[in-house]
This record gives structure tokens, C-alpha cells and sequence, in this order.
């Protein structure tokens, strides 16, 4: 009987989803080692090579920026695809590229350090961890300013690194978790905020941004089911039409949390303005962990959510 429920098909995505969080939340694979640093080197020594800002136009800059990630990818995956159709076991493989996919612990980690050297008023120490998490510039940042950075990139890559490959993981097995994981790292290292990436980086994240968009809002929808549903509507309500994607999530989670998030930031040197939304409240210190905690609290529901799901499917083919 417990065999026949871990060999069947429909059931399948659901213990290799299991298995892999839990290795993923109890393992630290160490970055040094894992294959998305990699990818990361690849697309900066790419960018170095065919990103020529000064002379190139801005159509050249997005035709480069289209070719990229194509050169780049589509051999590393079409060898992978063909492996695992190969594979005597190819389930055993697409747990180890949801794995890859899903690698979110070292955020944590930096997160609980950062947070803990605020607590101890080590602003540099904690200037320094936050550098490592976040895209904008953190030399001229309060200890007020870095807690509502902290708190932003937890929700954000919570729903953009866990969230999203879960649920490309179901869609498409773990080439496709794989897959938007890698154009999701190459989109970071050109991302469009940086002035030299500003066009260079517009196809891959316009991609990105677009394979997002309907897992990020299912994940939204499990925060607020755990935090505050009537806050984070009234958080989306605050926004002026036509907000970015962006700005939409920050509001919905903000308003969850009851957190005032956004705001201005600098990028390479850059004032970039984006509207406050969420909230009321400034976050705290003690909000970074308020904001881990909800993260927990979505991955359960997430599960729960997926279980439910699978347990469906699978009785009404048993049904049949």
C-alpha cells in the first residue's frame, strides 16, 4: 500500500515537493558550491563581453540582452532534458533540480545575522550583511531604513525564489523550476535598476516579471489568509492605477503585515522613487523576523494548499 501511494503518478509531485523543502530548510548546500553561483559568474562574465553601454544603442543594448540568456541556456537545458528523459528514474532527478531550484536558506541565515547586528547596534556589520541581500546601496542606510529593506527582501524572495519554482515545479516538473530559477538569477545580475543593465537587463526581466505574476499573487493569497486579509486589500487600494508589478506585492504584503514598505532608494548612485504603499507603521528591527515567521506561515499553507490538491486529482482518477 505504501509503495503504490509513492509510485503514483499524480502523488509523486507532492513527496518530491515535501522531501525537497524539507532537505532544502534542513541542509545548507553551500553557495560557493551550488550550480546557480555558477549561472550567476556565467551571466556576469556574459554582460562584461557583449554589454557595450557606451557604444551600442538602446535597440542593440535589448538585442543583446534577448540573445543572452537563449546562448546561454538553451544547451545547458536541452542536455539536462534529455538526460532525465533517459534516466531510469527521472523523478529522482527532478527532485534534484527542484532542489537547485527552490535554494533559499542562506537568505535566512544572512537574515537572522543582519537582524541580529542591529539588535547589537553593529550598524557596519549590519550594513555589510544587508549588501549581500539586497540590489540597492546600503552604506547610507538607517538602522530604521535597513530594517524596511530587510523586511522587503524577505517577502520578495520569498515569493520570487520558493514560491515561484514550487509552482513552475507543478506546472512543468523540475526543468521548468530550473529554468525560471536561472533566467530569475541572470534577471538579478542585469537587473534593470543598475544603470548599466537598464536596457541590457529589460527582455530576461520583463520574462521573469511575466512567469511571476500568477504564482507570487497564489503565494500573496496565502499571506494574507495568515496575516491580515482586510490590510492587505486596504494596502492595495492605497495605490494609484497603473502601479508596477513590483509596487503591487509591497502594498498587498505591507498592508498584511500592517508595515509601511517602498519608498525611495539608490541604485549604482541613482535616486530611484517608488510610492510608499502597505501600512501605517515603519518597520522595526524585531519586524525582519515578524516577516520570516509570515514566510513559515505560507510555506504550511502552501503545503497544506498543494496536499489538498494532489488528494483531489487523485481521487476523482480513482473515482474513474
Amino acid at each position: 500500500m505504501i509503495t503504490w501511494l509513492f509510485s503514483e503518478p499524480l502523488l509523486q509531485p507532492l513527496w518530491v515537493m515535501l522531501l525537497a523543502i524539507l532537505i532544502e530548510r534542513l541542509w545548507l548546500w553551500p553557495v560557493a558550491y551550488h550550480p546557480l553561483s555558477f549561472f550567476r559568474l556565467l551571466a556576469s562574465r556574459m554582460a562584461d563581453k557583449v554589454n557595450r553601454r557606451g557604444t551600442d544603442s538602446v535597440y542593440q543594448q535589448r538585442l543583446s540582452g534577448t540573445l543572452a540568456p537563449l546562448v546561454l541556456l538553451a544547451p545547458i537545458l536541452i542536455c539536462i532534458g534529455l538526460f532525465i528523459t533517459l534516466a531510469e528514474y527521472p523523478v529522482f532527478f527532478d527532485g534534484i533540480l527542484l532542489l537547485m531550484a527552490i535554494y533559499f536558506k542562506p537568505v535566512l541565515q544572512n537574515l537572522k545575522r543582519a537582524e541580529n547586528a542591529l539588535k547589537n547596534n553593529k550598524k557596519a556589520l549590519a550594513r555589510d550583511l544587508g549588501a549581500t541581500l539586497l540590489l540597492r546601496q546600503t552604506d547610507s542606510l538607517s538602522p530604521m531604513g535597513l530594517s524596511k529593506a530587510l523586511t522587503e527582501t524577505t517577502l520578495l524572495r520569498f515569493f520570487y525564489q520558493f514560491c515561484t519554482p514550487l509552482f513552475w515545479y507543478f506546472i512543468g516538473g523540475g526543468l521548468a523550476a530550473l529554468s525560471y530559477r536561472i533566467l530569475y538569477e541572470f534577471s538579478q545580475a542585469w537587473n534593470t535598476r543598475q544603470p548599466r543593465f537598464r536596457y541590457f537587463g529589460q527582455p530576461v526581466g520583463m520574462i521573469v516579471t511575466a512567469l511571476q505574476m500568477l504564482p507570487v499573487y497564489l503565494a500573496l493569497s496565502t499571506l494574507m489568509l495568515a496575516e491580515n486579509i482586510s490590510g492587505a486589500l486596504a494596502g492595495r487600494r492605497s495605490l494609484t492605477r497603473g502601479s508596477c508589478f513590483h509596487s503591487r506585492i509591497l502594498a498587498l504584503a505591507g498592508g498584511a503585515l500592517k508595515l509601511q514598505l517602498g519608498g525611495p532608494a539608490y541604485y549604482g548612485g541613482q535616486k530611484r522613487r517608488t510610492p510608499k504603499c502597505g501600512g501605517n507603521r515603519l518597520p522595526q528591527i524585531g519586524d525582519i523576523r515578524r516577516a520570516r515567521l509570515a514566510t513559515h506561515k505560507c510555506t504550511a499553507i502552501l503545503l497544506c494548499l498543494i496536499l489538498l490538491l494532489s488528494v483531489g486529482l487523485f481521487a476523482l482518477k480513482v473515482g474513474q
